[in-house]
């Protein structure tokens, strides 16, 4: 048989890579970049979130989430408002002044220590207005919390003045719901911004990666059999082994060891992100998707969470069995060919003037899959990508994960990367016993076929 011995070539190869330093070394440093990357992608939206957070966590134990102690209230319009539910919320005393009484407290609190805002409601043509005050000073009043505060005032004035013009308490929530709004091409559902970003920024890291993983280690193929055809090993190992056993043995090996650096790579993301969550925005997030806060301040950490869910609510088991199907169609593939680019060359000099078309190759298909991903748009660059086997591999599992391809347009395209690997290794069998003994000037695809008949 000729591909007899594959197992041995395989098995050789397969721990020389795995036991170098470098593949070692290079592992571990990935493995920790990527997982420093994962915990800071959780916890980084903590710190920045942090005062969102600590005022939602402080609600939800019934605790004062301002700055303020003391919140006076001058209601000047003929509409009764009443505000000791939320004084009682929040944690914060309440008091009700006069007209003369708020001008009075306002200059009292614009040098004191006391901390302390002053709104004063007013009506006018049928508006409503709401002036806050906070006190200066000393008093370490935070104008966030001031404008947060004045902001809980007014959706109260407004609860309250739906009452009083007749529409009931059932209806007032409803009445007073946000309305969100989002401008979209049509045909397509609209997206906040956050997934918008993540649409963008997810593909393409993706396709840096598996091209990446996929080229390098493809061209560790063609190293491989330049090196052992130029020292002469090669002729030892013809005499027990058929040529066809020995580049099945070396691809098939190289791909398990990229495929294990892969996997590698990606537990210590998963591992990283593991780490981070008692204390990363996910958690946080959770726990406050139900607190319900007047003024809205876990809002921002909620919605982010929600927006960031949202992206990857695709993401399930099928999505990491894309992701593997197109790393090894993808590596059969480059790798198959550059094989042959080794196999065509007698000096290692020439190594790399015949893996240059292969680059060529491999670049036009990273940048068929990469560019399709900044616009972000559905166009026939993003189908043709998507559907030729030399950028497939690339754009695929993003493209799967994202919801942009379906899971028949998925299977269509993996049994096209399965039938172009088909057509190749077909080629490496014809080609690759023929001249892998040949030495001299390096051979073109034309010569490689000659002698292949």
């Amino acid at each position: 048989m000729k591909t007899k011995g594959w197992k041995e070539v395989f098995g050789f190869t397969f721990n020389q890579h795995i036991k170098t330093k470098s593949f070692i070394i290079s592992t571990v440093v990935i493995a920790l970049i990527v997982a420093l990357i994962a915990f800071l992608a959780d916890f980084l939206p903590v710190l920045l979130l942090n005062d969102e957070i600590d005022k939602a966590e402080r609600a939800a134990k019934g605790e004062n989430i301002f700055t303020v102690e003391t919140l006076y209230i001058c209601n000047e319009t003929d509409i009764p408002l009443s505000f000791d539910a939320f004084a009682s919320a929040s944690g914060i005393a309440l008091k009700e002044l006069t007209h003369d009484e708020a001008q009075a407290k306002i200059a009292e609190i614009a040098d004191t220590t006391e901390r302390a805002v002053v709104s004063v409601i007013t009506s006018a043509n049928g508006v409503l207005s709401v002036e806050s005050k906070y006190s200066g000073g000393e008093s370490l009043v935070d104008k966030g919390d001031c404008s947060a505060l004045s902001s809980s005032i007014a959706s109260g004035v407004r609860a309250q003045y739906l009452v009083h013009l007749g529409v009931s308490e059932d209806n007032v929530a409803a009445a007073m719901a946000d309305v969100r709004s989002h401008v979209s091409s049509a045909g397509e559902e609209p997206v906040s911004e956050i997934q918008m970003i993540l649409n963008a920024v997810v593909p393409m890291i993706s396709s840096i990666v598996l091209f990446i993983f996929i080229f390098s280690y493809s061209q560790l193929v063609a190293q491989s059999v330049a090196i052992e055809k130029s020292s002469r090993i090669i002729e030892y190992l013809l005499t027990s082994i058929k040529p066809l056993a020995i580049i099945i043995g070396k691809v098939l090996a190289m791909c398990c060891v990229s495929l294990l650096q892969f996997i590698i790579i990606g537990a210590g993301g998963v591992l990283g992100f593991v780490i981070s969550l008692p204390f990363g925005i996910v958690s946080k997030a959770s726990a406050l998707a139900g607190t319900v806060m007047a003024e809205g301040t876990a809002s921002g950490a909620v919605d982010f969470v929600n927006d960031v869910g949202a992206a990857f609510s695709g993401v399930d088991a099928t999505v990491f069995i894309v992701m593997i199907l197109s790393f090894i169609l993808g590596f059969l593939f480059f790798a198959g060919l550059a094989g042959l680019a080794g196999a065509s060359i007698s000096k290692m000099e020439d190594l790399s003037s015949a893996i240059q078309p292969i680059s060529i190759i491999g670049v036009l298909g990273f940048y068929l899959a990469y560019f399709p991903q900044v616009t972000g748009e559905e166009n026939t660059m993003s189908m043709v990508a998507r559907y030729l086997p030399i950028s497939s591999p690339f754009i695929l599992p993003a493209d799967y994960l994202l919801g942009k391809a379906d899971i028949v347009q998925t299977i269509i395209s993996i049994v096209i990367m399965a039938a172009a690997d088909a057509v190749v290794m077909m080629l490496v069998a014809r080609v690759y016993e023929a001249i892998i003994l040949h030495t001299g000037n390096r051979l073109k695809l034309g010569d490689m076929l000659k002698m292949s008949k």
